[in-house]
């Protein structure tokens, strides 16, 4: 035990001439006044590189200055699509589409609650059932309170007597639930981009039509491949999404005509489009301008 506490001694004594003379050899290599303040030479553990000096701190070393560094997006900003002909399925060009619209995330959750949102918007809220004081009938007691044997009653009125009033029946409210609007945006990118990972979304040129014809209409969705055979007895499921505004209404109006009593297929103007029609058709088609309508839209800040 001798040796270890003789080294330990000259340890210490070692530390504290350093602590003494150290300073005074740091001023002299690097030129600093008696009266400034000492540089940080403290070095991070398993680094050769010195610290820089802290604030206030006289040094001679220029520390360089931090910058803010950024990630780097691998991906491009746009993705590829078919332009379709609308009357024979055949390529046009290759379209770039944003790919923060057609390949975003696919919230599920989100979804769920822009669905939810939106088929409550659709009922009615009409349900009504008459209580105990709406109910036909006299509100006199109908037998003794005591010396009957049985159970105390009031009214015939009351819930358990056939006739009587329902308990906690429904009543006419409105189920409107509320939602952000950014949240709908998302849960509408969320199921283009769906769509478009499934190959079931498809651009077109235009929908415009020379006849009105249902025939003709079904027709042709059965040659492209949008619409079953009618050997497959089922019915499509299409959601034509054209911008119908203005005066490209009256360009659509063949198309309008035509696909009023074809089984499965929806007509519906691109600026009301909804989460919900979109998500229950197998098929989405959507023409020229409204690909630029959504996009304007749809695209993040």
């Amino acid at each position: 035990m001798q040796p270890i506490g003789r080294t330990s001694r000259l340890l210490c004594t070692l530390q504290q001439q350093v602590a003494k003379t150290g300073f005074g050899l740091t001023r002299q290599l690097h030129g600093i006044s008696e009266g400034a303040q000492a540089p940080s030479i403290q070095r991070p553990i398993g680094s050769n590189r010195r610290v820089a000096p802290a604030a206030g701190t006289v040094g001679t070393l220029n520390w360089p200055q931090s910058q803010q560094l950024r990630a780097v997006n691998p991906f491009p900003s746009t993705i590829q699509a078919w332009m379709m002909d609308f009357g024979s399925n055949n390529p046009v060009e290759i379209l770039d589409v944003q790919r923060s619209v057609f390949a975003a995330p696919i919230r599920t959750d989100i979804i769920h609650r822009a669905v939810t949102y939106e088929r409550n918007l659709r009922r009615q809220g009409t349900h009504s059932a008459r209580t105990r004081s709406e109910v036909r009938g006299s509100t006199r007691k109908i037998q003794p309170q005591k010396g009957t044997g049985g159970a105390r009653h009031g009214t015939r009125r009351a819930p358990q007597f056939v006739g009587g009033g329902k308990a906690h029946g429904p009543k006419s409210r409105s189920h409107e639930i509320g939602i952000q609007r950014k949240v709908w945006l998302m849960a509408l990118r969320s199921v283009l981009s769906a769509k478009y990972a499934q190959d079931q979304l498809i651009f077109v040129d235009n929908m415009k039509l020379e006849s009105h014809r249902t025939g003709d209409l079904n027709r042709m969705l059965q040659v492209n491949g949008w619409a079953p055979l009618p050997s497959a007895r089922r019915d499509a499921s299409i959601m034509l999404l054209p911008l119908m505004s203005g005066d490209l209404a009256a360009n659509l109006r063949n198309m309008e005509i035509a696909s009023r009593n074809i089984s499965g297929v929806s007509l519906m103007n691109a600026a009301d489009a909804e989460v919900y029609e979109i998500l229950r058709h197998d098929y989405l088609i959507m023409d020229r301008n409204a690909l630029d309508l959504l996009q304007s839209i749809l695209k993040p800040m």
